[in-house]
């Protein structure tokens, strides 16, 4: 693909470079008819190279995956780097990350902020953390690692498996996949970026919350991390980091943490609320007092910090448009619809797939957009080439993307879902990337 999504001229401000990024589509998108308002994934800007960044200040390469960002809105920050701390939070969106730090100026992260570079970039499509998260731990898009959707229909199983939990739908335990066969090492067919760089003399370790340090999901994302450090609070988290860059001093070193708190927060109470608020002030405070100022000049030379998110989420209650009330719908599909309420999948029975299409365009039109999966595969809205053998099963027939806050439901709710993502609206598709020198 080519990478017509880019800016003529780099560096521009965060601001300019926002509304390029909602503005920009590639050509090969031309003929998917996706309407204006939905924001395209840029797969030259965003988080598919944020992997292969990190590697090129430490020197390395990540052959087969996406390429860097553009050199000069970080290579300045490079010279000398040999250890970065890199901090993943879940669900913390380009806009509503600005924002608070624009009225939040003497937090810590503001000052890193202003010190360094804060700019948006793009999240990969679907926007939800099963297809993101692996794509910050490859540096592969969707459509090559495979993971497209938080449900995916596994036809070398069978059945429908919920990949956060990596366990059939519906199954009342995690990682059942395993017992069924799966292979950690093998299910993705792109190599993890910690085993690329441990190639290359990097060694990467990863912190995360003791309740997610074990599951499938976070194994998958961990191959070839040389170290798991569990926290239990973000306070605690920080502290660790600081231990781990005490120790390890004369590495070179990619130390990735993940936070997934504010994820929670934004779908129970909606980003930008004042929980969720609270919660951001509240880690950016542990920030300063156990991390930035418990550094020693030694540990802070050479030392880069970066922050950077899988996604965002949609800051308006939902509108659930539930199968149930559709049964003409129903009865074109094979399967119940995988992927995620704000990016579906739907099998159609055999030579049913056009009434399916044509049912949702006329009588759904106005909630959502319907695409053909192998279109949209072709296209690159899953990500450039060449796609994963799997990727056209995993997709289904046709991809059904919302307009607005709509979600296509399996079921019928009694409430409005926040913080909703996996879609093209610009809060779900705009993540932030903040790099600063700590030396």
């Amino acid at each position: 693909m080519v990478d017509t999504c880019l800016p003529g001229a780099l560096p521009l401000s965060a601001a300019e470079l926002e509304r390029h990024l909602i503005q920009q589509r590639a050509p090969t998108f031309a003929g998917l008819g996706i309407p204006e308002g939905l924001v395209f994934p840029c797969y030259a800007f965003s988080i598919a190279n944020v992997p292969a960044t990190l590697a090129n200040i430490l020197g390395a390469e990540l052959p087969g995956a996406a390429l860097a960002l553009p050199r000069p809105m970080w290579g300045d920050l490079a010279e000398g780097a040999q250890r970065i701390v890199c901090i993943i939070l879940d669900a913390v969106g380009w806009q509503h990350l600005s924002a608070l730090l624009t009225e939040e100026s003497d937090l810590s992260l503001a000052s890193l902020a202003r010190e360094g570079r804060f700019f948006p970039i793009t999240s990969v499509f679907p926007s939800t953390t099963t297809s993101a998260l692996v794509t910050l731990w490859t540096g592969y898009p969707p459509a090559q690692h495979g993971l497209l959707g938080h449900m995916m229909l596994l036809h070398e199983l069978g059945f429908i498996a919920d990949m956060l939990y990596f366990s059939p739908a519906g199954a009342p335990s995690r990682d059942q996949l395993l017992e069924r066969g799966v292979s950690i090492d093998t299910f993705l067919p792109v190599p993890g970026l910690a085993q690329a760089l441990a190639k290359q003399g990097i060694v990467t370790r990863a912190l995360i919350n003791s309740s997610l340090a074990n599951t499938a999901f976070s194994r998958l994302c961990f191959r070839g991390v040389a170290e798991v450090t569990r926290f239990i609070t973000e306070a605690d988290m920080w502290v660790r980091i600081c231990d781990l860059l005490s120790a390890h001093r004369g590495e070179r070193l990619l130390l990735v943490a993940y936070l997934d708190e504010m994820d929670g927060i934004g779908h129970l109470h909606g980003p930008g609320s004042d929980a969720w608020c609270a919660e951001f002030r509240s880690m950016a405070f542990s920030l300063e007092r156990e991390f930035l100022s418990r550094l020693s000049p030694e540990e802070r030379r050479n030392t880069l910090f970066v922050l950077t998110a899988d996604h965002g989420q949609l800051g308006q209650p939902s509108v659930p448009i539930a199968l149930p009330n559709h049964p003409e719908l129903q009865e074109h599909l094979l399967l119940p619809a995988t992927g995620s309420l704000r990016a579906a999948y739907l099998y159609a029975c055999q030579d049913e797939v056009e009434l399916a299409r044509q049912y949702i365009r006329e009588r759904l039109a106005n909630e959502f957009l319907v695409l053909r999966s192998r279109e949209a595969l072709a296209a690159g809205l899953f990500g450039p080439g060449p796609a994963s053998p799997e990727a056209a099963v995993r997709t289904g027939d046709l991809v059904v993307i919302p307009r607005g806050a709509y979600l296509l439901d399996y079921r019928q709710r009694d409430y409005a879902p926040l913080g909703m993502h996996a879609g093209m609206d610009a809060a779900e598709m705009l993540s932030p990337l903040l790099l600063a020198r700590l030396d």
